[in-house]
């Protein structure tokens, strides 16, 4: 199965994935050949490709060249200068290109117009119209209007629908069959748009990541490192939000230069590309399901188990996924122990803060991780007349894998009856069998 693999540490734009894309190998003149089945004017809009280095890192930069409006035509209204990535003033400093963006104003219906009527393969016009219409409901809400009503300024320019058909066009031109992407940052400031000065990140930026649950990483440069073109389409073709996933080999990879070349990190998107490593046997996919967890760990050789135990109960009870210890020695021979917990990213400074107040640690380890874990479920099962509550775990594909009647129910059980709790837990598992 070909896989692919968004490494997006410094930021994402349309521009730097699909340049990523061409980086990594696909080519610039299949691209320019499936861009021309949207039938544009003429002269619209002219590709660029060149090498450039991000501090020291060589990667691909792509400029989408639009034929400028005039100046009569930019003076009206929606004709904003609208900078999805380029250092215009001191203010904010984006990824994307840096030039009025042609067209003026569309409707989304016109957009999707557009695609429908062009001449490009299904699965590329269903990728794009699902990254568009996922854009158009994020607007929708920033302004509280039916989807139909939005008027699309910067993501119905010209550049933006090059840059979104164009990453649909390398996307499934590589034969990509499953999308990871990493932790996403999302810089600071403020971002000028047609409809004012917003804060980073932008209000449809942050809609799309709402509504994919996508997670974010701390990024704390002062412009916007996540623009919503580049969220719109990473949050449409992620199967995942993961570190970097297992690949049996690796084929290609690509960077994906932004317009800044800031002295300190890179701007670059990366894509790795490659077979991924098959879990089930029989069809070669991936049977259970990735998240990104934070995990906090720290260790303890001064602090007593009835304070472990309480810290334990209280971190649960404030959302922990998971809580553990485990005993380790520590310096000078000291037996103590090592609490690991899990939680959800947003959840860890809180998380931390109760380890670091009902524990003696005076600091704690947090790193992000990817979490497998099956589906499940819940059923109950009638043992001498009681019901027990029995969790039934299932991979992605519906295949039974596990099985395992709650404690408690079976010891209450045991305890009422007189009969032994493992052969309760053996009833209910024959219960479970029958049923």
């Amino acid at each position: 199965m070909k896989i692919a693999y968004f490494d997006c540490s410094f930021g994402a734009a349309g521009d730097m994935l699909l340049g990523a894309f061409l980086d990594a190998g696909f080519s610039l003149d299949v691209l320019q050949e499936e861009l021309s089945k949207l039938h544009l004017p003429q002269g619209e809009f002219q590709l660029s490709l060149s090498k450039v280095h991000r501090t020291s890192l060589l990667a691909s930069y792509l400029q989408v060249q639009i034929e400028p409006v005039s100046h009569d035509e930019a003076s009206k209204p929606g004709h904003e200068h609208e900078h999805f990535g380029q250092p215009h003033d001191h203010h904010h400093h984006h990824h994307e290109h840096g030039h009025t963006h042609a067209g003026g104003e569309r409707h989304l219906s016109e957009i999707l117009s557009l695609i429908e009527n062009s001449t490009l393969a299904a699965p590329v016009k269903t990728t794009a119209t699902r990254i568009f219409q996922r854009l158009g409901e994020a607007e929708s809400k920033v302004h509280g209007v039916p989807v139909e009503d939005i008027h699309f300024h910067e993501v119905g320019a010209t550049d933006a629908i090059v840059d979104i058909v164009g990453f649909a066009v390398a996307f499934h031109g590589l034969g990509i069959e499953k999308a990871y992407v990493s932790a996403l940052p999302l810089g600071s400031g403020t971002v000028k748009t047609s409809h004012g000065i917003f804060p980073v990140p932008g209000p449809a930026t942050l809609n799309l990541l709402v509504d994919a649950g996508a997670p974010t990483r701390e990024m704390t440069l002062g412009y916007e490192c996540l623009t919503p073109t580049g969220a719109a389409i990473l949050t449409t073709v992620a199967d995942a939000f993961a570190v970097v996933p297992a690949f049996s080999r690796i084929s290609s990879c690509g960077y994906g230069a932004g317009t800044l070349n800031p002295a300190s990190h890179p701007n670059v998107v990366r894509i790795m590309l490659g077979e991924g490593e098959t879990t089930d046997e029989s069809n070669g996919r991936n049977t259970c399901n990735s998240e990104i967890v934070a995990c906090l760990e720290t260790n303890l050789d001064d602090c007593s188990p009835q304070v472990l135990a309480f810290a334990a109960e209280a971190l649960l009870s404030k959302g922990a996924l998971d809580v553990s210890l485990t005993a380790c020695t520590m310096k000078k021979g000291r037996p103590g122990h090592l609490l690991t917990v899990l939680s959800r990213p947003e959840e860890a400074q809180a998380l931390a803060g109760i380890i670091m107040k009902e524990t003696t640690a005076l600091g704690v380890r947090s790193f992000l991780c990817e979490r497998l874990t099956l589906d499940r479920d819940f059923v109950s099962v009638n043992v001498m007349g009681e019901k027990i509550k029995v969790k039934v775990a299932r991979d992605k594909m519906g295949k039974l894998i596990n099985v395992q009647p709650e404690f408690d129910d079976c010891k209450r059980l045991s305890l009422a009856s007189g009969m032994a709790l493992k052969e309760v837990i053996a009833e209910c598992l024959r219960q479970c069998a029958l049923s």
